[in-house]
């Protein structure tokens, strides 16, 4: 997934068929010395088919927070911290001889804003309001 519009700035994700493993690597998702690097793995049984299947990989982004999903279950969720501007761009590229075919889909979500008073909000929580007399 890259973030900046020259290229510098991704979060490269890929799955390592020998390994059995999806793999991110943020070593380049963000620029800004405070952001930290590194290579997270988990178990991808999915690679580890001798045939063509398709891998099913549904990643989520929230702004700074990627959260990964397999169909095997297991999930990865990590910081990246991106400071390049929108719009963001997924590149998808086959290792070695082969080919390549993926779907996206994005929504673009809003942000969520509570309505009501702090009174009405305790109440729903089971918290009651006193007054004094």
């Amino acid at each position: 997934m890259v973030t900046s519009a020259d290229g510098a700035e991704y979060l490269d994700i890929r799955v390592d068929p020998a390994a059995g493993e999806l793999v991110v690597d943020r070593d380049h998702a963000s620029p800004d010395p405070r952001a930290h690097g590194g290579t997270y793995r988990i178990p991808c049984p999915e690679a580890e088919t001798t045939c063509d299947d398709p891998i099913e990989l549904r990643l989520v982004v929230d702004r700074s927070v990627a959260e990964l999903y397999l169909p095997s279950g297991r999930t990865l969720t990590l910081r990246f911290y991106p400071t390049g501007g929108s719009p963001w761009r997924i590149e998808a590229r086959a290792a070695g001889e082969g080919h390549l075919g993926y779907t996206v889909g994005a929504w673009g979500l809003r942000p969520y804003t509570m309505q009501g008073t702090a009174d009405a909000n305790a109440h729903r929580f089971g918290r009651r309001s006193h007054t004094e007399p």
